[in-house]
């Protein structure tokens, strides 16, 4: 069994290290390669005991690599999740914990407490890791809550072996010392391999995740294109028929953004773009949807919001972006763009029906003279107070 659970911790290790070199380079997988490497260093020492002159230098060599395994495990779940509630650098608590157990080998030997040092930090650290891992998003994945589940798992069934091995006392208690090792000889095994099959799904499921992201989200601006646009202007909608909220949409066009493109290049265009887009997120909601629909056209949806409130924040944005330069090559250059304003209606369908109005108002205000904002005259009309109020009205 040791020769089996050592062959497919290197597998695991050859796993990880493809998973590093193929997916970006992320640094976790790299670190989770190299703590598949530590176990099968771990399992080999265990393959050697007999080679050992004693069973005190047997214990602080696998102590060594099962610390190295611990470190390296959780170090590899702070890359991922960007943890902050734990230092960098692992490393000194790790050498403290050595410490410790070959003081309890050599210094004072206590055969209770270097046998459960190792398990306790073991156990510790599975928390700890379990804490990144659903913490680190608002609804954590399948994959996230497989891991979670196998790692409290098994840090519960070092805390028994703990217990078993604490309850030996100074001397070796042989009743306490053979619960100890079954305790391990089942966990250790089943907890090395399920938590890193479950650690290689995550990495999948992190994969799928951006690749998802890639296929929804515009490269250059980082908003949504028309298909991650598409399923979430659809969920609003739903959303909006549902509850009897408002919803409305802006849409909105970069003006002469060819003139910007030929004259100062296609970096230039880039930038504007960018820029553009900076505007349209500035000081908006959580709630609110917003996405490159193509060229230099951009749309807003905004839940909750009636015409008034649309209106009030396409004049801002106008308002904002001719108030704002952007630089390239060192010189300030100024662009404007023109909005369009619509709102559900009781006619409406699908959201499709209320952007098709608010881009009719786009083109009204193209046709006026841009860099000004225009409602959808099919739907409301502007009284002589200023007040806006439906046609049907």
């Amino acid at each position: 069994m040791l020769i089996a659970m050592a062959m497919t911790s290197a597998m695991l290790a050859a796993i990880f290290y493809l998973a590093w070199k193929t997916q970006g380079h992320k640094a976790h997988a790299l670190t989770w390669s190299l703590a598949s490497i530590a176990v099968t260093g771990q399992w080999c020492v265990s393959i050697a005991a007999g080679w050992f002159p004693n069973i005190e230098s047997y214990w602080v060599t696998v102590s060594t690599f099962g610390l190295v395994v611990i470190t390296l495990a959780m170090r590899g779940h702070c890359q991922r999740t960007d943890c902050k509630f734990l230092p960098e650098n692992l490393w000194p608590f790790s050498g403290a914990i050595l410490a410790a157990i070959v003081w309890f080998t050599y210094g004072s030997p206590h055969v209770g407490l270097r046998t459960g040092i190792l398990p306790v930090a073991g156990s510790i650290s599975l928390f700890l890791s379990t804490a990144m891992v659903l913490r680190f998003r608002k609804n954590p994945r399948p994959a996230e809550w497989a891991i979670a589940i196998t790692m409290v798992l098994f840090a519960i069934s070092q805390l028994a072996a703990a217990t078993a091995a604490f309850m030996q006392g100074a001397e070796t208690v042989a009743a306490y010392n053979a619960l100890y090792r079954s305790i391990n000889f089942i966990s250790l095994p089943v907890g090395y391999t399920g938590v890193a099959m479950f650690a290689i799904f995550m990495l999948a499921s992190d994969l799928s995740e951006q690749m998802r992201e890639i296929a929804v989200r515009d490269q250059l601006t980082g908003l949504l294109n028309r298909r991650g646009f598409a399923e979430q202007a659809s969920s609003a909608y739903s959303t909006a028929r549902r509850t009897g909220r408002s919803v409305s949409v802006i849409m909105s066009d970069i003006d002469r953004f060819k003139f910007i493109n030929d004259e100062l290049g296609h970096a230039a265009g880039d930038e504007a773009l960018c820029h553009f887009a900076k505007i349209l997120e500035h000081d908006r909601r959580g709630e609110d949807i917003l996405a490159r629909m193509g060229g230099e056209e951009f749309a807003i949806v905004l839940p909750g919001t009636d015409i008034p409130e649309s209106m009030q924040i396409a004049e801002e944005l106008c308002q904002r972006l001719e108030d704002t330069s952007f630089e390239i090559d060192g010189e300030l250059i100024s662009m404007t763009a023109s909005f369009g304003v619509a709102t559900i209606s009781d006619h409406d369908t699908c959201l499709t029906d209320v952007i098709i109005r608010a881009d009719k108002a786009l083109y009204k205000s193209k046709r006026a003279g841009r860099n000004r904002v225009d409602l959808d005259s099919s739907q409301i009309m502007l009284l002589p107070d200023g007040s806006l109020t439906r046609k049907s009205a």
